[in-house]
C-alpha cells in the first residue's frame, strides 16, 4: 500500500513540473474551446515538436499574459495575403478590416479602400531581426514564408481573436506548451 501511495504522490509532482492549467476568459477559440473552460497545457521541452494545427499556449506582450491559439501556418509554409483573407495553401482564413485600418494611414478616412499587401506583410514581420525580416519576404508582393522559429497563430473564433493577424509571428521561445485536454 505504501508503495502505491509513494507512486500516486510521485506521479502527481511529475505531471504538475510537465502540465499547466490555464482557465480560458475570451471567446477567441469557441466552438474547440469555450470561454470558462480549463485548457491543460503540456509544457514545452527541447523536445517538443509543434505543427499546423496544434493548440499552443504562448506568452505575449509587456505584461507576459498567456494566450491559447491555433497554429495556422508553421516554419516553411507561406503566406499569401489578399483584401479579405491570409491563404495558406489553400485554407483561406478571414481578416477583419480593423487589421487593415491599422496598417494604412490612420489620417486618411479612405484607408481601408487602399489595401497594400506588402504593408501589410511589413506590419506582421514588425517584431523580427532585419536578417530574418529579408529571408521571409518572396519577390511577390503580397506572400512570405513563415522563418525557422515562428508561427502564425490564430484563434478559431476568427471575428472574435487577437492573434498573428494583429500581433505578427510568433517566437518559439514564447511558447508555453501544447494543448492536450479541455475540461
Amino acid at each position: 500500500m505504501r508503495i502505491v501511495s509513494c507512486i500516486a504522490i510521485c506521479l502527481i509532482l511529475g505531471l504538475g513540473f510537465y502540465l499547466k492549467p490555464f482557465k480560458i476568459s475570451t471567446q477567441s477559440m469557441e466552438e474547440v474551446i469555450e470561454a470558462g473552460d480549463i485548457a491543460l497545457t503540456a509544457k514545452k521541452t527541447f523536445l517538443s515538436y509543434y505543427k499546423k494545427n496544434d493548440v499552443l499556449s504562448f506568452i505575449y506582450g509587456e505584461d507576459k499574459t498567456t494566450f491559447i491559439k491555433r497554429i495556422v501556418a508553421s516554419e516553411g509554409d507561406t503566406l499569401k495575403i489578399y483584401r479579405n483573407e491570409i491563404k495558406i495553401g489553400e485554407t483561406g482564413i478571414p481578416h477583419d478590416p480593423i487589421f487593415e485600418m491599422m496598417v494604412e494611414d490612420p489620417d486618411r478616412s479612405d484607408s481601408t479602400e487602399i489595401f497594400s499587401a506588402s504593408k501589410y506583410l511589413n506590419y506582421i514581420l514588425r517584431n523580427l531581426p532585419d536578417i530574418v525580416k529579408e529571408r521571409s519576404l518572396l519577390e511577390s508582393e503580397n506572400s512570405l514564408i513563415v522563418p525557422e522559429g515562428y508561427y502564425f497563430m490564430v484563434g478559431d473564433n476568427y471575428y472574435e481573436s487577437m492573434d498573428s493577424r494583429f500581433w505578427g509571428l510568433i517566437p518559439r521561445e514564447n511558447i508555453v506548451g501544447k494543448v492536450v485536454l479541455i475540461f
